[in-house]
């Protein structure tokens, strides 16, 4: 049967050329008398719209023949559609010989070809009625699909041009995607954003392979390594998309069952890469097997991960649906791709080309499908650290309403003890007064013997008796009087200790009345202080200014000056008269309320005040205007760093104190036994800061030290025999 002849016309692109393509498999070596067997013998005709040979590993030798059906001459290009054939020749058939067109078997050649046109191709240049006959020698270790066309210079080029642009938008997304992932990685630390990085570094090198770009550049004269790069990037990437998988999805927690199938994939894939460096050395069934189990990890990653998505979609919520439509859409090109590539079925259309846009449509979908999962992620712990600020802010107005209490009952104790001491006063001039009357009681009886002034006598004695009665009343209800411990237990912590979570209780108050809350430290700095006091303090003054802040907000702000820390309170509230903030400012005035028009107990600064001088600092509002207040605490021992230290060594550094460890409960209770001490010499060494151990404490010794301990808490006021303000 003659060949059937392909008309062609200048300035006209060719029609498809399945129908005119005829190929011989295993035709031997390729000389004049090879061709003619060939057009004498019976030839096979590609069935179907795409020109492939069916699956590879076999010698072919496909015959064009083209003609000139115009009145001029005309010039077109034939290209292959592919760079890395293990085998390939191209010849122009005229006469008794061949024309040897291209060479990919010669390197030089080869990548001269491939840099011009991006894909083995020749020009064709035709007479009036020329005639030409195409033969086309390859051999391929991967497929046999060979996409042949014949275009204008014009279309040609343009859709090279195109080919780049779509390559460079796939590959610039996948560089983007991929930036993207590890900058999430970078600040969640989340290993899923790193797996998927992989994953589309992978895909976009693939993408480069796979439109020749290794080929031409790298890889003309060496088919094998290109059939070896391709395998280890496909491997490549199915291991890091399923590892990603795993990571993201959780499924050794929530799927073990195909936890197990995921890892087996991806121990696969591992092992075809590591095999892929020898491939030149292995013999022809083991190349072709290793090749086929790239195809079969490829689709079974592709055929699975779907079912993984889906699973994950319905149990972990469907914010996930992109990552199941990502891998869906993958799933579907991979597997009809690899039985197109593979040439089972000879008349399945191929589109390499789609490849890129594909791979890129998967790896938005599961970004997407990370970033709605965060949204998730962060709206519901919104909603619980919502719950837990304002089950916080509950314990914070139940434990001020304590605190007002205790400060009332601290402000009575005051009161009753003043009044104490003034009946122990009145009491003791009462008593000098019974003397005298005593004595003139005595001088009456002695001088007169006679009884004249034995009524005055008598009336003197029975009023000295009476007041001696009501003395000793009045100083019998005296000795009922309250008494205020003065414990603390000192540790040491960073500022930001203080600031996060008195944020953390705040917050969430401030911003249901629309104002800002924050704080500020200025470098590292380490205070040594008791915590839980300084904590109540500053709760308050917080308090006071969202109570009496209708906009704007608060801030706190820590530096360190002089060994000091100062601790600024500043808010936007409408401040206070001038009068009323001389009068907070003196120690004398132990009760006052800013503002009577609010509700309150009027305790909250007085009682800061009171707690910050216990902890020998000082509490100050510095400015009060109707622009807002500000409140300046400065407290002894900040540092910029401490020294950890021993207990021995604190109790070199403090000769007049007495150190114990209250942790060796045995030890500490022996030695109050034998050799008891002053209450206020005794300092108790404990990791426990818990108020139930306070207070033990606080019957026990004068002070306590919180583990760890440093050699800076030597140095606090109150260890060293001092108790005034800073």
């Amino acid at each position: 049967m003659p060949l059937p002849v392909l008309d062609l016309r200048p300035g006209s692109d060719a029609p498809p050329l399945a129908p005119f393509v005829r190929y011989a498999k295993d035709a031997g070596t390729i000389d004049r008398a090879t061709v003619d067997a060939l057009l004498t013998a019976p030839l096979a005709r590609v069935t179907g719209p795409t020109i492939h040979f069916g699956p590879p590993g076999h010698r072919t030798a496909v015959l064009l023949k083209l003609r000139n059906a115009s009145g001029s001459q005309g010039s077109w290009i034939l290209t292959t559609g592919r760079g890395s054939l293990k085998y390939f020749r191209l010849y122009d058939v005229s006469g008794d010989g061949l024309d040897l067109l291209v060479d990919g078997t010669d390197a030089r050649a080869a990548s001269d070809n491939l840099g011009t046109y991006q894909a083995f191709s020749t020009e064709i240049v035709l007479d009036t009625g020329q005639e030409k006959l195409i033969l086309i020698d390859f051999l391929s270790e991967n497929s046999t699909y060979l996409p042949l066309k014949i275009a204008t210079y014009g279309t040609f080029f343009k859709e090279r041009r195109a080919n780049i642009a779509m390559v460079a938008g796939v590959v610039l997304g996948a560089g983007v995607l991929f930036l993207l992932n590890f900058l999430f990685f970078s600040i969640t630390g989340h290993r899923e954003f790193i797996w998927l990085a992989i994953a589309e570094a992978f895909f976009a090198l693939n993408t480069i392979h796979s439109e020749g770009y290794f080929t031409i550049f790298f890889l003309a004269d060496k088919p094998l390594t290109g059939v070896a790069v391709e395998d280890a990037i496909k491997c490549g990437f199915a291991a890091a998309m399923t590892q990603f998988c795993r990571s993201f999805v959780g499924t050794a927690t929530h799927f073990p069952k195909r936890d197990l199938v995921l890892k087996g994939l991806i121990f696969a894939a591992l092992a075809i890469m590591l095999l892929q460096p020898g491939l030149s050395l292995y013999p022809q069934g083991l190349r072709g097997a290793l090749h086929g189990a790239t195809w079969l990890v490829a689709v079974a990653v592709a055929l699975f991960l779907p079912f993984v998505g889906f699973a994950a979609m319905r149990q972990l919520g469907r914010q996930l649906w992109p990552l199941f439509v990502g891998w869906a859409s993958l799933a579907l090109f991979i597997v009809y791709a690899a039985i197109a590539s593979m040439g089972f079925f000879a008349w399945l259309p191929i589109n390499w080309h789609l490849a890129g846009p594909v791979g890129l449509f998967e790896s938005i979908m599961v970004t997407l499908a990370l970033g709605l999962n965060l949204k998730k992620i962060q709206a519901d712990k919104l909603t619980a650290d919502t719950n837990y600020a304002r089950s916080l802010a509950e314990r914070v107005r139940i434990s001020e309403r304590a605190a007002r209490l205790a400060e009332e009952k601290a402000f009575a104790l005051a009161t009753v003890n003043s009044q104490n001491a003034l009946l122990h006063a009145s009491g003791h001039d009462s008593k000098q007064v019974i003397l005298a009357l005593n004595s003139a009681v005595d001088v009456l009886k002695r001088g007169d013997a006679a009884g004249t002034h034995r009524e005055l006598t008598e009336m003197l004695q029975s009023s000295a008796a009476y007041l001696s009665e009501i003395v000793s009343t009045t100083i019998s209800g005296a000795n009922i009087a309250g008494s205020d411990a003065d414990f603390l237990a000192l540790g040491s912590f960073r500022a930001q200790a203080l600031t996060e979570p008195l944020l953390m209780m705040f917050k969430t108050s401030f911003a249901e009345k629309r104002l800002t809350l924050d704080a500020e430290v200025e470098g590292e700095i380490m205070i040594v202080s008791d915590k839980p006091l300084l904590m109540r303090a500053l709760a308050n003054l917080l308090s006071n200014s969202y109570h009496y802040t209708e906009a704007g907000g608060a801030q706190i702000r820590v530096a360190m000056a002089d060994g000091r820390a100062v601790l600024t309170i500043t808010d936007s509230g409408k401040g206070m008269p001038a009068e009323v903030m001389a009068r907070l400012n003196d120690d004398a005035v132990t009760r006052l309320r800013a503002d009577e028009s609010a509700q309150g107990s009027g305790s909250g600064f007085q009682s800061a005040k009171r707690l910050i001088q216990a902890l020998s600092g000082s509490l100050r509002i510095t400015a009060s205007s109707p622009a807002g207040t500000e409140i300046r605490i400065v407290l002894p021992c900040a540092f910029r760093a401490t020294t950890p230290c021993l207990g021995a060594e604190i109790a070199d550094a403090l000769p007049d104190f007495r150190i114990l460890d209250f942790d060796q409960r045995a030890a500490f209770e022996a030695a109050l036994a034998s050799s008891p001490v002053p209450k206020d010499r005794i300092v108790a060494l404990t990791y426990d800061d818990t108020s139930v151990t306070r207070g033990r404490l606080a019957d026990l010794a004068g002070m306590a030290l919180i583990k760890p301990l440093c050699r800076e808490m030597t140095e606090h006021p109150r260890l060293e025999g001092r108790s005034e303000e800073v």
